[in-house]
């Protein structure tokens, strides 16, 4: 298709949500981040409020989430389509709009009772709650079969939750999370609400990247038994299962501040003079450009693939992880060129394009890293001969 190359069209309807999410993007969502100061990390809670309400109008809000709970009913083929439009900004790190188009579904969705998805996930569609995966600890994310060192401990009716977890996203203003813990041998799913007793949100944890995350402690922090999410001992699968909506998601965001980054630095290589000629007559520029569109379509193809393959019930665990690291390494090598290309301009506040440079920095480490998405995929070609040590790798 002309959008990414290779003869392929998208249907009607998806070049029209396209369409409209870009010039959302273009006619809302960047407006209101040129207005901040260049040191802002983030859009402040009353204009993202208002953009929500604006989003609502335009059909654009919570696109991934099922239609009877209030969302979009989007495929996850359309949703990639989407969310790559919606990238297009400075602070579309940790999801597009910033937090505009609403959030993505929680695991609860997938895996919890109707009690449960009447209680956390049906606010979080229609209001906009909050919600935060606790996972990694100081021992690790990777690795979380072996990681995890929190403990829920079951007393009664309620279960005593005890440990730290680190480096977790939106836990300082969330409605509530799903914290991963440990209860015998296995690793369990449970919902905490915000303001249990017993869990703090000790501090934030600056890093690269504008949004920072915390670190949260359990100290006997006792919940009800009915906020855990299916069986005991299942939290890895459930782990798995969103992992992989988390590294598409990932992927499309990618493949979205790529195409924006090189079309910043085109429009400035046209009209950008050096020893009296502009920079897209330089053979350097040209190069950076084209291989930087090389990488784009190569990297949207390996999300559209994922997302399709999600769409027809299969196992996308491989698909994943090759669409997420392909496409964060694909958009880190385009923005890296991009800001070669406009020199000092490159490195300016005054344009998202060192802000995503630091994003897909971090992108290469979070929701499992480069490195270790790379043995879970030489695992998958050569079999058991790889190694047996990388069994559990997700």
């Amino acid at each position: 298709m002309s959008d990414a190359g290779f003869g392929f069209d998208l249907p009607p309807h998806l070049v029209t949500l396209r369409d409209t999410m870009e010039a959302f993007v273009r006619n809302e969502i960047v407006p209101a981040e040129q207005a901040l100061s260049p040191e802002a990390r983030g859009l402040p809670a009353d204009v993202t409020a208002g953009l929500q309400e604006k989003a609502r109008a335009h059909g654009l809000w919570c696109l991934d989430a099922p239609e009877q709970y209030g969302g979009g009913g989007l495929s996850s083929l359309e949703f990639a389509v989407a969310a790559e439009a919606g990238s297009k900004h400075r602070f579309s790190f940790p999801q597009p709009g910033g937090g505009a188009f609403g959030h993505p579904p929680p695991i609860v969705l997938y895996a919890g009772t109707p009690e449960q998805i009447d209680r956390y996930v049906v606010p979080s569609i229609r209001n906009g709650w909050y919600g935060f995966t606790a996972i990694a600890e100081a021992t690790g994310g990777s690795d979380p079969a072996r990681a995890i060192r929190t403990t829920a401990v079951r007393d009664g009716d309620h279960y005593v939750i005890n440990g730290t977890k680190m480096w977790i996203t939106h836990a300082e203003y969330a409605h509530y999370g799903v914290v991963y813990a440990r209860t015998g041998s296995g690793i369990s799913a449970f919902v905490v609400e915000a303001g249990t007793p017993g869990m703090e949100v000790v501090r934030s944890l600056p890093v690269l990247r504008d949004h920072w995350p915390t670190e949260l402690r359990f100290d006997n922090c006792r919940i009800p038994a009915e906020n855990l999410i299916g069986a005991e001992g299942k939290g890895l699968e459930l782990a798995g299962k969103w992992l992989q909506r988390a590294r598409l998601l990932y992927a499309a965001r990618a493949v979205g501040i790529a195409e924006e980054s090189l079309r910043i630095a085109s429009d400035w290589a046209r009209v950008r003079e050096t020893f009296g000629a502009v920079l897209a007559t330089r053979q350097a520029v040209q190069f950076a450009v084209a291989e930087s569109r090389i990488d784009i379509n190569a990297a949207r193809w390996l999300v559209w693939e994922a997302a399709w393959k999600h769409d027809q019930g299969r196992d996308i665990r491989l698909e994943a992880a090759v669409a997420k690291a392909g496409a964060v390494d694909a958009a880190s090598r385009t923005v890296d060129r991009m800001m070669q290309i406009m020199g000092a301009m490159g490195l300016s506040r005054e344009l998202p394009l060192e802000a995503w440079f630091r994003d897909l920095r971090t992108a290469k480490i979070l929701e499992g890293s480069s490195e270790m998405l790379r043995i879970f995929i030489a695992r998958a070609e050569l079999g058991p001969a790889a190694s047996a040590r990388n069994k559990d790798l997700k």
